[in-house]
């Protein structure tokens, strides 16, 4: 009987297999790419909602006596912020996020925090440090 010339199944099972792993490898590549883009989404929207709180306290000195916590309108610069943050609502680029704000004298800590139920890869909180002037 000749030989014939070209690939047996086994062959060609082969470079199937090979191919699955080769495509597997770039789909876990892909969503990879993607959930890193997403959390440096979150991360940046969280970044801007410190930067608000920050404005907040600005706003709040204005009409206030000084600068610190119980001149300021502490609680109500929190109040506002979580209104317009901590909405749990599709639209709101930063859903179940915790702020924290910090103050001693005229110097305020703001921590955004946000959910890391599904994973804690580095992005869990934005701090911000802010050092408002005394009125004198």
């Amino acid at each position: 009987m000749p030989r014939q010339g070209g690939f047996t199944l086994i062959e060609a099972l082969v470079a199937l297999a090979i191919l699955a792993f080769g495509l597997m490898g770039a789909a876990a590549l892909q969503l990879k790419a993607l959930h890193s883009a997403t959390r440096s989404y979150q991360h940046s929207v969280a970044t801007l909602a410190a930067v608000d709180a920050q404005e907040r306290l600005w706003e709040g000195l204005r009409s206030a006596d000084g600068c610190t916590a119980d001149k300021l309108g502490f609680s109500g610069v929190k109040t506002d912020w979580k209104t317009r943050w901590e909405r749990d609502t599709p639209a709101n680029p930063l859903r179940n996020a915790n702020l924290n704000i910090a103050s001693n004298s005229c110097t305020y800590t703001i921590t955004v925090t946000l959910d890391n139920t599904e994973d804690d890869d580095g992005y869990g909180s934005v701090t911000y440090t802010v050092r408002l002037p005394s009125k004198t």
